[in-house]
């Protein structure tokens, strides 16, 4: 089985996707935990969406060679998935360390902790 790590970009496939959901294959980074990753069959992720936003619930990003991002975009954290690995594709990149406090308050936002 293949590692999963916390804070990993990767392609996945949101297809059949229903209503507002989100789409096609996108940019995802795994917010879940590494010990539950551990043999997981699915995994919780939240899409990278184009452009920076000023939302609560969105942590904005910059394009760096270790996250292998294109351009500027953010994290909607208030779209999170949970995804059997099977849609799981191609690693773009891991997300900078840097990021994690932004992301954890944004998730206590959305789930007003």
């Amino acid at each position: 089985m293949t590692e999963f790590k916390q804070l990993d970009i990767h392609w996945i496939d949101l297809e059949p996707a229903k209503g507002a959901e989100t789409r096609k294959l996108r940019p995802c980074v795994i917010v879940q935990g590494d010990l539950v990753n551990i043999q997981s069959r699915t995994l919780i992720v939240a899409l990278l969406l184009p452009n920076h936003k000023p939302w609560p619930f969105a942590v904005n990003l910059e394009p760096t060679q270790e996250n292998g991002l294109d351009k500027n975009r953010h994290i909607n954290l208030k779209q999170l998935r949970a995804v059997d690995v099977s849609r799981i594709g191609k690693k773009q990149g891991e997300l900078e360390n840097q990021y994690s406090d932004a992301i954890k308050t944004a998730l206590t936002i959305v789930f007003d902790l």
